[in-house]
């Protein structure tokens, strides 16, 4: 049976994605996708009741904003004045319903709580779209809720009102104490028009809650089945107007082949001490290392914290380079600029896919995640460029993407605690027999070669930070905004300037034995010829995204903090990280990454194996969620962190509005390295990044005046502003997790 088309029409939501694959997976049905801006039908009613002609059914998605807004609903307005000639089925969800509703009589307001990521039992009499369903638990992203006249009596709520005579209410939310009764869904008594508040797409709403889309089909197939039918148009002649980066891979003709060796400890490894060996040794110079392991050589999470990575670059080492400010793509090797011309993100990412590909690797050990390839970053501003958000302030000769290629490489499996010193140079054997004869000597003594360094504290002076009553004002700013409907949720940062005589090693090292975390780096960046170098040590918790060599595509988003302390227990914490706030946040960003993973092209299989689990680190309490998808081995998965950039977790949602408002909020000051990704791609398929937080970086051309020998350093801290927070609570968020790091470098 012929998958019947569907048209979705998106209003720049962060759950679109996911309600597509919803219809998809309960609906015999195929879904094109289109914006609400679209520029062929905005000034075109004609061209669009003429596209609308393809389609069985609409569905007109959420969004932010307010439905009497025009720049905010777009295609979504003109539904609701379809003439019986081109009438269809249209089912509206949260902004598409207010729309719907709006357009017949009722009244949009604010409401006095915005309900954003709550949960609630919804209250409907088993009829029409509700036929057959139990009880409702649903999920709630909305500021605004649609008003009709009634009564007060509940008898009343389930009658046509002389306001809307219309529309016939189906659902209510009778929980809420202070906003009072909430519609949450109606049908046109005339016209087949459908509208639902609630998101049935949400993870936490329950199955009976998402039966409403079934029980809305076969309300549409019993309309169509009344109905002569329309003449069908050829399928092929439906397009999208899609935007975005896609990879399809191609094997390369031969693949390289990756020479190791493997080394067992006798102890723990303490993988610093393991990089001052080779220093002394003069094996390794300016390593880049990826850090998941704590001082004593255990892992810090079993899950996250098996492997550490000593990627070894040289001065010869390809580098690809990318500038927001000037759209300039860069590639360099044996020192010199090979090639620099015009492009955009896109291009940058599809260069690095073509690199990774053209080295492609087979035979390194199988359990190993890094037989070789990039190391490096991608800025805050590079992610906003992926969502079409202008960057600002960006520096034109300080790199928002930059990856170095490795070659030579140690990894160390802190569960196995061995060691596999790695190459993808064929006639490297030397090499190989050199760095095993080092490690060899540092990992088979039951006392250690290099003695543990004496950490000293330079003196740190800072010199910007963070003022209380201007950080209080942006909150109360981002809570004006989700009010208004502009948003679910706001994670507000800014940053502390400092600056010390300490070397970016003796940092790092402090900051990883006082703030041990999963997702440690210590990068040291040369450009191949003139511009300025960077430093960068982070003790990030929190992975953004990995996929493996098969395809098992992985995000870790952590929303909710909990600081350790001497009256703190796990109970106690579990109860705080169990608030409505904690909960919400999590919530949204879930959603969100799993609107983001479900647009991807080849994947499949979108689940969360973890949902709002709270683990244990050695200073705090985490709310930790796990969200998975499958991807097609013919895609890869640089498409999905295209595609996932910025990390939800440090923007809010949606998304693409929510940078938007906070590129204002913020004044326009570029966040740079921080919210951003640090992480590697591997040469045998594989990817993992962290997200930048907990993390200070230098660049060599920030220089405190006046005085020789410091280095500035900055360190980002925020945290996420709902309806929920309190003013002071998230000034004293952003100085806890900003303290996390100072103290750790002092």
């Amino acid at each position: 049976m012929p998958l019947l088309p569907i048209l979705f029409i998106d209003a720049y939501d962060s759950f679109s994605n996911s309600i597509i694959a919803l219809l998809e997976a309960e609906l015999p049905v195929s879904v094109t996708s289109i914006k609400i801006d679209d520029p062929r039908f905005v000034l075109n009613d004609e061209a669009f009741f003429a596209f609308l002609h393809e389609f069985d059914a609409v569905v007109a998605g959420p969004g932010p904003g307010h439905p009497s807004h025009a720049q905010d609903i777009g295609l979504i307005a003109k539904l609701w004045t379809l003439s019986d000639e081109h009438l269809l089925p249209v089912l509206g969800i949260c902004l598409g319903f207010q729309s719907l509703c709006l357009a017949f009589g009722a009244r949009v307001e604010r409401l006095k709580e915005p309900r954003h990521g709550i949960m609630s039992m919804v209250t409907h009499r088993g009829k029409d779209v509700f036929a057959d369903t139990g009880k409702v638990v649903a999920t709630q992203y909305h500021s605004l809720h649609v008003k009709i006249e009634t009564d007060g009596k509940v008898p009343s709520f389930w009658e046509l009102s002389e306001q809307c005579p219309e529309l016939m209410p189906l659902a209510w939310d009778l929980m809420n104490v202070s906003n009072g009764p909430i519609l949450m869904a109606v049908r046109h008594c005339e016209k087949p028009f459908w509208g639902v508040q609630y998101h049935p797409e949400s993870i936490c709403t329950n199955e009976q809650g998402q039966k409403l889309i079934g029980k809305w089909w076969a309300q549409v197939e019993m309309w169509r089945a009344a109905r002569p039918e329309r003449p069908a148009k050829a399928l092929d002649s439906i397009t999208a107007n899609t935007n975005g980066f896609e990879v399809l891979v191609e094997e390369p003709k031969t693949a390289r082949q990756v020479i190791w060796r493997r080394l067992d400890a006798a102890r723990p490894i303490d993988v610093a001490r393991l990089v001052d060996a080779l220093r002394v040794n003069k094996a390794a110079v300016d390593s880049l290392l990826l850090e998941s392991g704590s001082r004593n050589g255990k892992q810090v999470n079993p899950e996250t914290g098996r492997f550490s990575i000593i990627g070894l670059p040289e001065s010869t080492s390809e580098q690809i380079r990318y500038f927001t400010s000037t759209r300039v793509l860069e590639i360099s090797s044996n020192g010199d600029i090979q090639s620099s011309k015009s492009a955009n993100i896109d291009e940058a990412f599809s260069t690095l896919d073509a690199i990774v590909r053209e080295n492609k690797a087979s035979g390194g050990p199988e359990h190993i995640p890094f037989w070789g390839g990039p190391i490096g970053y991608v800025s805050y501003e590079a992610g906003l460029e992926t969502i079409g958000v202008p960057p600002r302030g960006a520096h034109a000769d300080r790199p928002d993407v930059w990856f170095v290629f490795i070659e030579r490489s140690i990894v160390i499996d802190h569960k196995e605690q061995s060691v596999y010193i790695q190459s993808l140079r064929s006639s490297d054997s030397s090499w190989l027999d050199k760095t095993d004869s080092t490690l060899q000597r540092h990992l088979n003594t039951t006392e250690p070669t290099i003695p543990p360094p004496v950490i000293t504290n330079p003196p740190i002076t800072i010199l910007h930070a963070p003022q209380k009553a201007t950080y209080c004002a942006k909150v109360s700013t981002c809570q004006s905004h989700l009010r208004a409907g502009s948003s679910y949720e706001l994670c507000l940062t800014d940053q502390t300037t400092l600056s010390t005589t300490s070397s970016a090693w003796t940092l790092y090292t402090r900051l990883r034995t006082r703030n041990p975390a999963p997702f440690a780096a210590y990068l040291h960046l040369q450009p191949p010829t003139t511009g300025p170098s960077l430093s960068i040590v982070s003790s990030s918790p929190e992975r953004f995204l990995s996929w493996s060599r098969t395809g098992e595509c992985q995000f870790r988003p952590i929303k909710g903090t909990v600081k350790k302390g001497p009256d703190m227990t796990r109970k106690k914490a579990e109860e705080i990280l169990a608030s409505p706030k904690e909960t919400a946040e999590n919530l949204m960003i879930v959603d969100l990454i799993r609107h983001d993973l479900s647009g991807v092209d080849g994947v499949t299989a979108v689940h969360v194996p973890k949902l709002m689990s709270v683990e244990e680190y050695p200073s705090v309490y985490q709310l930790v969620s796990v969200i998975e998808g499958t991807l097609s081995p013919s895609h890869s998965g640089i498409s999905v962190l295209a595609a996932s950039l910025p990390p939800g977790s440090m923007t809010g949602a949606p998304k693409k509005r929510s940078c938007e408002l906070l590129q204002e909020i913020e004044e326009g000051k570029p966040r740079g390295l921080y919210a951003g990704v640090i992480g590697y791609l591997d040469v045998g398929g594989g990817g993992d990044f962290s997200v930048v937080i907990r993390t200070a970086y230098s660049w060599s051309d920030d220089k405190t005046e006046g005085k020789e020998g410091e280095g500035v350093w900055k360190v980002g801290a925020g945290g996420a502003v709902t309806v929920l927070s309190e003013i002071e609570g998230e000034w004293e968020e952003m100085c806890g997790k900003r303290e996390s790091v100072l103290s750790a470098l002092m």
